[in-house]
C-alpha cells in the first residue's frame, strides 16, 4: 500500500513541535500518537505505525517536547503540570489537522504511551465531540486523575500482562472511565513493552479498536488523499 509521508511542524504558544504525518492512499481514519520521542518510545511508535498503515489508518507521530525541552532535566509525570501541557498540545494538533480540507473528513483518535497515556485521556476529556477513539499503551493513564470520568470517547487500555502493578493500576482506571471502554492484557509483555511479539500483538489490538470505532463514527468512511495539505 502506497503512503504519503512528510515531516510537519505545529506551532504551540510561539514554539514548534515536530511531527511526522503519514497517510495511506485510502485512509479510514487518523490516529495522533503521543510519545516521549526517546528510547523505547521511538521503537514502540515505529512498530505501531507500521501496523496502523497496513490497516489503512493514517498517523501523526507528534513529539511531546520542543527542542528546548528536549534539553531540560525536569520532564516528569507531575500531575497537573506536564500532563496538562501535553494534553493542550494534542488539542492544538487536532485543530491543526482540522484545517486541512481532506484530513478534517477523517475520524480521529489518540494513542498515548509513556507520558502520553495520561495526556491523551485529558485531551479527549477536553474535546468530547472531537475525538472518536482513544488507546493507551502502557504508561500511566491514572495520571489523568479527575478527567477520567469526563472521557466520552471509546477507550481501550492496553496493559502488560506480566506487570502486576500496572495491571492493577489499569483496572482502577477502567473503573473510573465511562462506557464504551475495555482493558486488554497483552500476554508476554512486561513494563514498557520491550518484547517485539507482544508489542506487535498490542498494535494489532489498537488498530482493530480504532478501525471499529471509526466505522461506527459518522463520516465519509474511506477517502482518497493526494498528499497535498493546506494545514498551517
Amino acid at each position: 500500500m502506497r503512503v504519503h509521508d512528510r515531516d510537519v511542524e505545529i506551532g504551540v504558544a510561539g514554539r514548534l513541535l515536530g511531527g511526522q504525518l503519514t497517510v495511506p492512499e485510502r485512509a479510514a481514519g487518523l490516529v495522533v500518537l503521543a510519545t516521549d520521542g526517546a528510547g523505547q518510545d521511538v521503537r514502540r511508535s515505529g512498530q505501531v505505525t507500521r501496523v496502523f498503515h497496513a490497516a489503512g489508518l493514517a498517523t501523526l507521530k507528534l513529539g511531546l517536547r520542543t527542542a528546548e525541552e528536549e534539553l531540560a532535566q525536569e520532564w516528569t509525570l507531575r500531575e497537573g503540570s506536564n500532563v496538562e501541557l501535553v494534553a493542550h498540545r494534542l488539542e492544538v494538533a487536532r485543530d491543526w489537522l482540522q484545517r486541512d480540507e481532506s484530513l478534517s473528513l477523517l475520524p480521529l483518535g489518540y494513542l498515548g504511551s509513556g507520558l502520553g497515556a495520561a495526556a491523551v485521556l485529558v485531551a479527549a476529556a477536553h474535546q468530547p465531540c472531537g475525538v472518536q477513539a482513544v488507546v493507551t499503551l502502557g504508561g500511566r493513564p491514572d495520571m489523568a486523575g479527575e478527567f477520567l470520568g469526563e472521557v466520552r470517547a471509546p477507550t481501550l487500555l492496553l496493559a502488560a500482562a506480566e506487570d502486576a502493578d500496572r495491571v492493577a493500576l489499569n483496572r482502577r482506571v477502567l473503573d473510573a472511565l465511562k462506557p464504551r471502554k475495555a482493558l486488554q492484557l497483552v500476554e508476554g509483555a512486561t513494563r514498557g513493552f520491550p518484547e517485539d511479539g507482544p508489542l506487535a500483538a498490542a498494535a494489532r489490538m489498537a488498530a482493530a479498536w480504532f478501525s471499529d470505532c471509526f466505522r461506527a463514527a459518522a463520516g465519509p468512511g474511506v477517502l482518497e488523499w493526494t498528499g497535498d495539505s493546506t494545514a498551517r
